[in-house]
């Protein structure tokens, strides 16, 4: 059974793309960007391993409304296998769902990829690029300036005008998973992170814990 390393999930979350979102942290990015804001989901132990036929069971049973869902980490096209897996089975069971990834690789750099071919085919809304510290933020889904949207579906290009009206640095308050700890789910400037635990993209947490295997 194939299995992916999730770092977190929650919801329904509003700042990471148009609507109310189911939103993955999935564990494990080699690439140890400059101010990354979600370090502790580089480690390629963090989070735990989830069979996907049981995170997508758990998905599926979300009662709130929902327009689609978005994964971020983490890199996602580490495990771009078991997320192609997971988002077939939501898309085909929530076929209105529309699905939005995040990327520390290039657009290009994954076209050239075959095994990254199944998920991009599946990804409405792709953010791409290294995140930089050092190029300003200019896009409400763009962790940095350098990043790139892309719009590969007839879905995701009908959602444009819904994503560019999200605000720059929109964020979600809530709870840790123990309910100890104020956070913040976003993509957000390093002032608005300031003394405050952010979870967001790149990189981000939870309202809850990981499903049980």
């Amino acid at each position: 059974m194939t299995s992916l390393r999730l770092f977190a999930l929650s919801f329904p979350v509003t700042a990471l793309g148009p609507g109310n979102r189911a939103v993955l942290w999935v564990a494990g990015c080699a690439r140890g960007c400059p101010g990354c804001i979600s370090p502790e989901m580089q480690p390629a132990d963090a989070g735990r391993e989830v069979p996907v036929p049981v995170l997508a069971e758990r998905l599926l049973k979300i009662e709130a409304p929902l327009a689609g869902v978005t994964v971020s980490g983490g890199e996602p096209f580490d495990q771009a296998e078991a997320l192609a897996e997971l988002l077939e089975r939501l898309l085909t069971a929530r076929p209105e769902w529309n699905s939005l990834l995040y990327t520390g690789y290039t657009l290009g750099e994954l076209a050239a990829r075959p095994y990254a071919a199944r998920l991009l085919s599946m990804t409405d809304i792709l953010v791409d690029g290294p995140f930089r510290r050092d190029v300003p933020q200019a896009h409400p889904l763009a962790g940095s300036g350098n990043q790139g949207v892309h719009y590969l579906t007839d879905r995701g290009r009908s959602l444009r005008a819904d994503v560019d009206a999200l605000p720059v640095g929109g964020m979600n308050y809530g709870l840790s998973a123990d309910g100890t700890m104020d956070m913040v789910i976003g993509v957000t400037s390093e002032a608005q992170r300031r003394g405050t635990p952010l979870r967001g993209a790149p990189p981000g947490s939870c309202d809850g814990p990981a499903p049980e295997a």
